[in-house]
């Protein structure tokens, strides 16, 4: 019998992406494309794998990541390739690693550590495209796609200061989106609770949108609050997306802070409501009750003014601390066409307020310690605990937040518009969705729970992010598509990543295929990675 394809995969239940109802079906591959969906027969390929007692599956999309720096030093990255991610989407809240202005890059890395690490690494990039050719240098475990950063952009015409842009200043940032679009960035993101991003006007970021709209892009955001006037931005995004003429995507979405619980339904309401009036409308969610992100976040606006070193320096005059200390209790009423505040601290209290990395070796201690714990120990106020953690890791400090209903966000992750993400951090001790968000959903709340059909939760992981992301070859196991799957053990895959012990591979996660490219074997990571850089430029 002549061999005449690559890779068999025979005898397993096929969930195709779409919603379909499973079948059981075997597939061909040859090189990095699915040639057969149906029977294939033994003896007619190099290599076979059983997938009896199975699900194969496209492999799952990680809509919302923060593997931009550390990418570069682990490019296996084996906590998102072990739980079955296949691609995943980079550049997120409107602060990310490109573009990049040499002036602001030593600030800049400083700021960032919290959320992305800093690695050992030269930053040698100021394009989208100069980036995006470093990572495509060294094969990833993933495949990698990007978004621009807003902040990023409004950095490299602006610095990092809080001062309104003039129309020069806007048509250069809109040229820079039009440069990374053309270098391959698939959308637009912004943070509206992160530097520089909150010193923007409406103005500003509906032209820079308009812009990203014109060229296939779509706008992925990070909301002004989860918590106290989570309706307000909603409706505020809404609103804007509307006038920009792009899609809209909300990220992680949540309702955060006990009080702020019974918004779920009406935030999901207004989703559904400009989704009936014609906006094209998604979000994301992980599947856990704490949220994580850089520390610097639980400090207002006009602190962060400037970049890192500056705050450090707020950080030391006594009258700014006490000021920042008393809004922390005390929060000013927000400002209309002023930068905005999510006062983490306010609704969600220090002893719920973990941290989750540092990076010198003397105060590692703190890591997976709350606030409140620490200041206990040390004997000092929470507020001025908090200030002098970030003052002597000089900003370099990740958190992790309680704050959700498990009810509330079950709500979410069922509802047809919403995605699975991971959103996450990978330094120090990390947030446990970096190991094992898209195994929980199968385990816990397929299986277990029964809140969704396995069908539905394999259309969040790929269908669904394909085509938010424009991805027309991949999301859907079909001839002809990428050969980007994951076969899985629907009886036991579950994560296994706890807060106490967040460094853990999920259970059930049998052969993770990357572009042809076999990574995951029998639950081993073979050594072998296939990850490629999808640009725009790329995408069929």
């Amino acid at each position: 019998m002549i061999t005449i394809f690559d890779l068999a995969i025979i005898g397993g239940t096929v969930i195709d992406g779409t919603g379909r109802p499973g079948w059981l079906a075997d597939l061909a591959l040859q090189g990095d494309r699915i040639v057969r969906v149906g029977q294939v027969g033994k003896g007619v390929a190099s290599r076979e794998i059983s997938a009896a007692g199975a699900v194969v599956a496209p492999g799952f999309i990680d809509t919302h990541s923060h593997s931009d720096l550390m990418i570069l030093v682990e490019p296996e990255l084996l906590p998102k390739l072990m739980q079955g991610i296949t691609t995943e989407l980079l550049g997120q809240d409107g602060i990310g690693a490109a573009p990049m202005h040499p002036q602001h890059a030593v600030q800049w890395r400083q700021y960032m550590a919290g959320l992305s690490g800093d690695p050992p690494i030269s930053w040698d990039w100021e394009s989208l495209g100069q980036y995006a050719e470093r990572l495509a240098a060294v094969p990833a475990g993933p495949n990698l796609a990007l978004l621009v950063p807003q902040g990023n952009v409004r950095m490299v015409v602006m610095g990092l200061e809080n001062v309104l842009a003039d129309a020069n200043q806007i048509k250069a940032m809109e040229d820079q989106v039009r440069q990374a679009m053309e270098e391959g960035a698939l959308g637009i993101s912004l943070g509206m609770i992160y530097m520089p991003c909150i010193f923007s006007r409406r103005d500003e970021l509906i032209s820079l949108f308009r812009t990203c709209g014109r060229r296939g892009g779509f706008w992925v955001v990070h909301i002004r609050s989860g918590g106290d006037r989570l309706l307000e931005s909603i409706d505020e995004v809404i609103s804007m997306a509307r006038e920009a003429e792009i899609p809209l995507h909300i990220s992680h979405f949540k309702a955060a802070g006990k009080r702020n619980w019974p918004k779920m339904e009406l935030a999901l309401e207004a989703v559904d409501k400009a989704y009936r009036e014609g906006l094209d409308i998604t979000f994301d969610i992980y599947p856990y009750t704490a949220g994580s992100t850089m520390f610097l976040a639980i400090l207002p606006p006009w602190a962060l003014a400037g970049g890192t070193q500056k705050t450090i320096q707020r950080l030391r005059n006594p009258s700014w601390r006490a000021q920042i200390c008393e809004q922390f209790i005390n929060p000013p009423p927000p400002e209309p066409e002023g930068p905005s505040w999510e006062n983490y601290v306010h609704y969600v209290g220090w002893e719920n307020i973990i941290i989750s990395s540092v990076e010198s070796q003397k105060n590692q201690s703190w890591v997976g310690k709350s606030v409140a714990a620490i200041a206990s120990r040390e004997g000092k106020n929470p507020a001025e605990t908090a200030l002098d953690i970030l003052l002597e890791e000089e900003g370099r400090v990740g958190m992790i937040l309680f704050s959700m209903d498990e009810e509330k966000m079950v709500m979410g992750l069922r509802h047809p518009l919403g995605m699975i993400c991971t959103d996450g951090l990978l330094g120090g001790k990390p947030h446990p969705r970096v190991y094992g968000a898209f195994p929980r959903v199968l385990g816990r709340y397929v299986r277990e729970r029964k809140d969704m059909s396995l069908e539905e939760a394999v259309r969040k992981m790929t269908s669904l992010p394909a085509r938010r992301l424009g991805l027309k070859d991949r999301g859907v196991l079909a001839e002809g598509k990428a050969a980007d799957l994951v076969v899985f053990d629907p009886e036991i895959v579950l994560d296994q990543a706890t807060y106490e012990n967040p460094r853990q591979y999920p259970t059930g996660i049998r052969h993770v295929i990357v572009n042809g490219v076999h990574a995951v074997e029998n639950g081993r990571f073979t050594g072998r990675r296939g990850g490629r850089v999808l640009s725009r430029t790329s995408l069929p």
